[in-house]
């Protein structure tokens, strides 16, 4: 939900004309603007809490303090008091701990931006879940690279390529762009500087299964009716137990494919959405950097899907994987580092934020709950060895034996080929059209 751009004062630039542009972003009677110290701020919201545009519009500011803005959702955030909103409770409780250890009582997502000594601080959330771009040569930041590309002169970025030809994304951070860096996650940017806040070891350990069904109670609270995405697969079947197991109604989208028996099998009523009419070329335009179209295409047309049938948030199986071993390169070595850390933040996080996004949809992954997050950190590389055993023992009474028992297949179309050189096709043409 939600997009921010906040600049140093120019002339040569309109904000709020950029913030349109990140329209689908939120809904248009919910922009905001401010100016505060030499910089511009613009906002637009996806109100979830309170529809109130006294309430949602953003940036917040109350007397002569420092405005800030808030991207996200904390779901948790009645926990801290009796706030109309996460928005204003995380503006006023910042400003009275001044302490970056309160964040890690937070389940949820953000970025967060306000004033420290008349200066920006820009925190992103522990994965980078909701992603923050900037520049330094403009100091400018926003939640999206396209905006900032329009700030001034960019030129390609040869590590980002030469990275995401060896690995099929770049696993380090960079952007495509020399001048436009990410946000490293559970770190703050202050002053052109990024520092690391987020610290693992103050989220506590306790039972999983009660973590995991607390996150999906969250993410669900005053909604009656859901939606969610179904794939078949184990992680999306324990989470549509879960959210049965809350008496709520359940909208189950399903891309149709090879799996479409095991998606029944968990609800028959799920709708099946085709891929027809996402060309590459849009699937190029909506994620804005090189990427793997076979599985971006399919996010696109869920989405699409989902907005639709008028849903503006939806819950997935998101995360699982990668925490508790679902991909076969576990069983081969430890990937769990690279997998949480750099896969998660740097590509598949941010495709799944750009997709969902683009049709003003809110992906909710109870998996990505820190309170399970650090479950996963925490087991012994014999049990995320490519199996989810840990996840298959804890849920088996909500998932059917026959999805207990099957292998993982990747949502994907024919749009990836496994042979390099058609892989390097792929990529030509991607870069084709980013980049002219």
């Amino acid at each position: 939900m939600c997009g921010f751009l906040i600049a140093k004062d120019n002339s040569k630039h309109n904000v709020i004309k950029y913030i349109e542009q990140m329209s689908y972003r939120g809904l248009p009677e919910y922009k905001g603007y401010k100016q505060y110290e030499g910089y511009n701020l613009a906002h637009i919201a996806l109100p979830m809490v309170d529809p109130n545009p006294d309430i949602a519009i953003q940036p917040i500011q109350k007397d002569k303090e420092p405005p800030s803005m808030f991207v996200g959702e904390i779901f948790n955030y009645k926990d801290f008091g009796d706030y109309e909103t996460d928005a204003i409770m995380i503006h006023e409780t910042y400003r009275e701990e001044m302490s970056h250890e309160f964040f890690h009582n937070f389940d949820g997502f953000w970025s967060f931006i306000t004033f420290f000594n008349k200066k920006p601080i820009i925190y992103t959330d522990f994965l980078g879940i909701k992603p923050v771009y900037y520049r330094r040569d403009v100091d400018a930041a926003a939640s999206e690279i396209d905006v900032l590309k329009q700030f001034g002169p960019v030129t390609d970025n040869e590590k980002f390529h030469a990275n995401v030809m060896k690995w099929g994304y770049d696993p380090t951070g960079e952007t495509p762009w020399n001048e436009i860096s990410q946000l490293k996650p559970g770190h703050f940017l202050y002053e052109g500087r990024e520092y690391p806040y987020w610290d693992w070891n103050l989220v506590p350990i306790t039972n999983l299964y009660d973590d995991l069904s607390l996150a999906v109670k969250l993410r669900c609270q005053g909604f009656r009716d859901v939606s969610m995405l179904l794939s078949g697969g184990l992680d999306s079947t324990i989470i549509h137990g879960l959210i049965k197991e809350q008496g709520l109604n359940v909208t189950s989208i399903h891309v149709e494919n090879k799996e479409r028996s095991y998606a029944k099998l968990v609800d028959k009523d799920a709708l099946d959405v085709e891929l027809g009419g996402v060309t590459d070329e849009y699937a190029v335009q909506v994620h804005q950097s090189p990427v793997d179209l076979g599985s971006v295409k399919p996010q696109i047309a869920m989405a699409e899907k989902l907005k639709e049938l008028e849903f503006h948030n939806v819950l997935t199986g998101d995360g699982a994987d990668e925490l508790f071993g679902g991909y076969r390169r576990a069983k081969e070595y430890d990937s769990q580092y690279s997998d949480v850390f750099c896969e998660l933040p740097y590509y598949h996080l941010p495709k799944l934020d750009r997709t969902m996004m683009r049709s003003t949809i809110e992906l909710r992954a109870p998996f990505l709950s820190p309170a399970v997050i650090v479950h996963a950190l925490n087991l012994p590389w014999s049990e995320r060895m490519g199996e989810k055993t840990v996840l298959k023992e804890t849920f088996k009474n909500l998932v059917p034996k026959k999805i207990l028992d099957r292998d993982k297949l990747p949502l994907k179309t024919d749009a990836i080929r496994k042979d390099p050189m058609e892989q390097r096709k792929t990529n030509n043409f991607i870069w084709k059209h980013l980049y002219g």
